[in-house]
């Protein structure tokens, strides 16, 4: 049993088309499993910011706790210059380390934003790739066939698109 020339062809063109479509569908599944992975560690890198946060503040009033216990054992006021100072000194510094992990914080969203934005992007650009070259190969395909078809070698065919041919 043999095949002419175009129908292997055609058939070269099916196996093809599933295949790159196949892949097409694949490279959907890896990148949403990538962006669902960026998406834990966006969450990830939100709650190590809060608990970091969260943290440092438990420790300014751990600091705040023993300079009181300090000045109250050692018969100072409460209102002492000293003691205010140094309460002041506990909150700035507090203050200052917050900040510093909500830059770090920010500047670790921003990235998996950018890494989640180029998985998108990419993605589409491959996608679009793949659609063009099973078009590409179908139009290769097709213009084989019509090469054939010209030299006389399927005079009998019959094709239902082509307006100006009677069965």
């Amino acid at each position: 049993m043999s095949a002419d020339p175009v129908t292997l062809a055609v058939a070269s063109f099916a196996v093809q088309a599933v295949g790159t479509y196949q892949g097409i569908q694949a490279q959907k599944a890896q990148n949403k499993a990538i962006i669902r992975e960026y998406e834990t560690e966006r969450k990830y890198n939100q709650l190590k910011g809060m608990q970091d946060a969260n943290d440092v503040l438990e420790e300014a009033r751990r600091k705040r706790k023993q300079n009181l216990a300090i000045v109250a054992g050692s018969g100072y006021n409460d209102d002492s210059r000293s003691f205010l100072s140094t309460q002041s000194e506990i909150d700035r510094i507090a203050q200052k380390d917050i900040a510093n992990i909500k830059i770090n914080t920010a500047r670790g969203e921003s990235k998996l934003q950018s890494q989640i934005y180029s998985t998108k992007v990419m993605g589409k650009a491959q996608e679009f790739g793949a659609y063009a070259s099973i078009a590409s190969a179908g139009l290769k395909t097709g213009a084989y066939a019509k090469s054939y078809k010209t030299r006389g070698q399927y005079d009998n065919y019959y094709d239902p698109l082509d307006p100006g041919q009677t069965e």
